[in-house]
């Protein structure tokens, strides 16, 4: 693998999505790959964040802050997101595979850098457009001056940067290998309606690579929607001395929720 290539991810607006990062980061690491590891901090994260993520192995890149230009956003966190774009800078790489902070890896990706820029999976809701949770790009600073100077003036679906890069980027149109297999980025509750059918999970589950929390986030809430103890088990792994017994079961049941629900659903 060409040394001038990275998995990269972004925190911004504070240390809430820390958690998030460091499970990124083990599941990556307990894959096997050997690909450095890049994350995109802002002024706002706080010292002691930066100092256990790069006592993780991440290689701290801060970067400054890109406000969403728009009022009309979907969620309060999207007030942030534009930051992501900041990725397009890393141009002393050659491709990168970014990753959400809230993505795990589950096998080895490692040949997504195989994979033409723009290479994106199919969003679950509009599949004619794709996800920006997980993408392999070739960093360009001529492309990111590009994107700013069309900020102000392209539509954005969801008011962040998903609809705007999809705006952006002609993808549904591009050749199939720009497509990525809904593997590499399957949303968390189409991992658990796949786990907990008995049909799917004998056919589908193990060919997943990347599970995406898009909807609720382990560590911030209570988890309805499922894989919350494939999260947990990660990062209990990242800190061992915070494992209970008592949230584990919390875990398992969440999803066991979840699945019984699938079990109405589908007779």
């Amino acid at each position: 693998m060409d040394a001038r290539t990275a998995y990269v991810s972004m925190i911004c607006g504070g240390d809430a999505y820390v958690p998030g990062l460091e499970t990124l980061g083990r599941s990556l690491l307990e894959t096997g790959t050997r690909i450095p590891r890049v994350a995109l901090v802002t002024r706002d994260v706080s010292p002691g964040a930066r100092a256990k993520l790069g006592a993780q192995g991440w290689r701290l890149r801060e970067v400054e802050p890109i406000g969403n230009p728009r009022g009309d956003v979907l969620l309060p966190r999207f007030a942030n997101v534009f930051t992501k774009l900041r990725v397009w800078e890393l141009d002393d790489y050659d491709k990168v595979v970014f990753l959400d902070a809230d993505t795990i890896v589950l096998q080895n990706i490692d040949e997504l850098f195989d994979r033409p820029s723009l290479a994106a999976a199919p969003d679950f809701l509009l599949p004619d457009r794709f996800n920006s949770g997980v993408m392999v790009v070739e960093p360009a600073s001529a492309v990111l001056a590009k994107m700013l100077a069309r900020l102000p003036e392209l539509m954005s679906y969801d008011g962040g940067d998903q609809g705007f890069l999809n705006e952006f980027f002609d993808w549904y149109a591009s050749p199939p290998e720009h497509r990525l297999p809904a593997a590499y980025n399957t949303h968390q509750f189409i991992f658990q309606f796949i786990a907990a059918h008995h049909l799917l999970r004998e056919r589908l589950l193990g060919g997943i690579k990347i599970v995406h929390y898009t909807v609720q986030k382990p560590w911030r809430e209570v988890a309805i929607v499922g894989g919350s103890q494939l999260w947990w088990d990660v990062y209990d792994r990242v800190h061992p001395e915070q494992l209970a017994a008592w949230r584990r079961q919390l875990h398992a049941l969440e999803d066991w929720s979840f699945n019984r629900v699938v079990s109405v659903l589908t007779g």
